[in-house]
């Protein structure tokens, strides 16, 4: 796991080596073992360079492409194309990991960010087909790979990577990002008209004639819909990034840029529903197939290998197999698990979390909620996440990520992503009722409403009024969208007149069908809401040097599991029924039969409502003086009504702080 920088300079008015420096010193934490450049010249000549974290080994190891010497001291200034690396070094650490790294004689050169868990069975391939290898590391499997197919090699990947390719003979840049989006890849179309890429929005703050200027329209996603990471557009204007399962190839002479600075993208990863008539029985033994070919992929590295244990299904899950493959293979020694606790038992996990304790025998680690840092490392953790947070969950992961670093584990599985295509979410309820409706069932509806274990709660009138919700058309369903208690608080303290942005919402502009579960998985998968917990994902985890893997982002499960009846994932009274019917014998039988679904959550309202009043409204005044007019004074009264009750507690109050917090911290102007 790693942090790449790029640039493609102009004709004139070059960036230089200190400007490459700089754009890869600031993500220094994705990347504390190895730093490494290289520079090419118009002529495609280049020279490779090392920097103060490089260590020593590359410099006297027999590779082609080891640096001749540190960047800053070089005599070459100039360049056409540069590439910067940072490198967290998980798998043959030796000194052949640096990179940038070529292949074929010099001629293909990668900057590289991610996992690819089936590389050995690929190099197999490549070297029946003629390749040969001086590495260890999937990296250089790469770079044979697309010599061999070119960009078809994507589709043979296994694992989660953004990645930047130049062939020096064609002079043609290849910038690609796996399925899911789960490694992150941004690009900025400089003033100077130079094409510069990189993990972080940071890294081009770095640059002589960066301007971090307000995209209005994402900004109201962000403020009225807490949507980010939704389309291809970011927060900041003119700064995109490369949508997962799509990649970018150009010869570096000759990008084109469309009128909103965006470059034309290809998408290579899409799949299209065909249907799955398996019995639920041999569909489950499927999904367990898969499932477990995934996590034991998930598990191959050269460093210590830990997991987050929430105490949900997926967690459990994940850490339930792990232990039942160290069994089978007979290795010695505890997994490590890591988990958050909450001080309000309302939100505390570690009775569940105990649970799976209990049969796996596991190496528990606890990390408890310290109310302190949320005032401490506010702006900090805005600056990691690059765009606004949504609530103090993000606090609660970089925890969770910091005590692993602490206890020297680098690479840390999870759960993330199950949730959007295993029936997590409301939607997928709402449409097998909405069947049921449509279908006459009306007894075995009315019974399900009233005997689902969280929508009960919710009350039959309040269940039916949001089904019906969910029976008119999509458009229609967006226009009541506005007409919601939260977005009319919000209208009333946010200046729609000073934020300048059109009045609609995020989904207008993707193409969406509700009409089946494979597309609302999908839609949920690459445009909200995993997008944007990825990248929550990869910037806590990252900021402490730690590698987050995510085996539910598997693409063949993904694609066996999206391809099931909607019966197969979503029951008369459970969710995740293929889950649970596929690993009902791994997992603790309390794990098995929970109803509700926490995560990593801390006890925020409890903080706002009564513990740090003062301190949050001191935060959102602040706030206020920071978005130049945007959130109105009136949201300090908005924000005393959520203390006093007179509003519902929602992280509404915390977009607001985070959106002027991300001003300040980013120095945002209004164009």
């Amino acid at each position: 796991m790693c942090g790449i920088s790029g640039i493609i300079n102009p004709p004139s008015q070059h960036y230089g080596v200190a400007d490459l420096k700089a754009m890869t010193d600031v993500i220094s934490y994705r990347g504390p073992d190895d730093e490494g450049y290289v520079l090419f010249d118009d002529a495609g000549n280049c020279v490779a360079a090392g920097g103060n974290d490089t260590p020593a080994d590359v410099y006297n190891t027999d590779i082609p492409y080891k640096p001749t010497g540190i960047l800053t001291a070089l005599q070459q200034k100039d360049f056409k194309v540069a590439f910067g690396h940072r490198r967290l070094a998980i798998l043959d650490l030796s000194a052949y990991g640096h990179l940038p790294m070529s292949y074929s004689n010099n001629r293909y050169w990668i900057s590289f960010n991610g996992e690819i868990y089936n590389f050995i069975e690929l190099k197999h391939e490549l070297i029946a087909a003629g390749h040969s290898f001086i590495s260890h590391t999937d990296t250089e499997v790469i770079l044979a790979a697309y010599a061999q197919w070119g960009t078809d090699c994507l589709k043979r990947f296994h694992g989660m990577w953004s990645f930047a390719v130049y062939d020096k003979e064609t002079k043609e840049i290849f910038l690609a990002r796996d399925r899911f989006g789960i490694k992150p890849l941004y690009y900025w179309n400089a003033p100077n008209n130079a094409f510069c890429f990189a993990s972080e929005i940071k890294q081009f703050t770095t640059l002589p004639g960066w301007q971090a200027i307000l995209n209005r329209q994402r900004a109201f996603d962000y403020l009225m819909y807490n949507m980010t990471d939704h389309t291809e557009e970011t927060m900041f204007k003119q700064v995109f990034h490369v949508p997962a399962g799509h990649y970018f190839k150009s010869t570096v002479n000759s990008i084109c840029k469309k009128s909103n600075g965006s470059v034309e993208l290809v998408k290579w990863y899409q799949t299209r529903y065909k249907g799955n008539s398996e019995t639920l029985s041999a569909a489950a033994d499927q999904f367990k197939v898969h499932f477990q070919q995934s996590v034991k992929e998930h598990l191959v590295a050269d460093v210590p290998v830990g997991s987050a244990l929430s105490g949900g299904l997926d967690s459990s899950a994940i850490v339930c197999e792990i232990n039942e493959l160290l069994k089978k293979e007979g290795q010695k020694g505890k997994q490590k698990t890591f988990s958050y606790c909450s001080a309000d038992e309302t939100y505390n996990e570690k009775k569940w979390v105990e649970e799976v304790v209990k049969v796996t025998n596991v190496e528990a680690h606890y990390v408890y909620e310290n109310t302190a840092d949320v005032f401490e490392k506010a702006e900090e953790l805005i600056w990691y996440n690059d765009e606004p947070n949504q609530s103090q969950s993000e606090l609660a992961t970089y925890q969770v990520y910091k005590a692993a670093r602490q206890n020297n584990i680098k690479v840390l599985i999870n759960g993330q992503g199950a949730d959007e295509y295993l029936s997590g979410y409301d939607a997928f309820k709402m449409f097998r009722w909405v069947k049921l409706l449509k279908g006459f069932k009306f007894k075995q509806l009315n019974d399900e409403i009233l005997n689902h274990p969280k929508k009960a709660k919710e009350g039959k009138l309040k269940n039916y009024i949001h089904l019906f919700y969910y029976l008119v058309p999509d458009v229609v369903r967006r226009y009541f969208s506005r007409r919601t208690s939260t977005y009319q608080n919000l209208k009333a303290i946010i200046s729609l007149d000073q934020l300048k942005a059109a009045e609609k919402h995020p989904y207008d502009e993707i193409v969406y069908n509700s009409a089946s579960i494979f597309n609302i998985a999908h839609r949920q998968l690459l445009h909200y809401p995993l997008p944007k917990y990825l990248r929550y994902e990869d910037r806590m985890s990252m900021c402490n040097s730690v590698e987050a893997r995510v085996p539910f982002l598997d693409h063949r499960l993904v694609d066996f599991t999206t391809q099931l009846p909607a019966d197969y994932l979503d029951g008369k009274q459970e969710s995740k029924k293929i889950l649970l019917e596929g690993l009902k014998d791994i997992l603790p039988a309390p794990i098995l039969t929970r109803k509700d679904k926490i995560g990593f959550v801390t006890s925020e309202e409890q903080w706002v409502r009564k513990q740090f009043t003062p301190e949050f409204r001191e935060m959102l005044k602040q706030s206020i003086s920071h978005s130049k007019g945007i959130i109105q004074p009136q949201a300090l009264d908005y924000f005393d009504n959520i203390v006093s009750g007179n509003t519902p507690f929602d992280y509404t109050y915390w977009r607001l702080i985070a959106f002027g917090l991300w001003m300040k911290r980013f120095n945002v102007i209004l164009d």
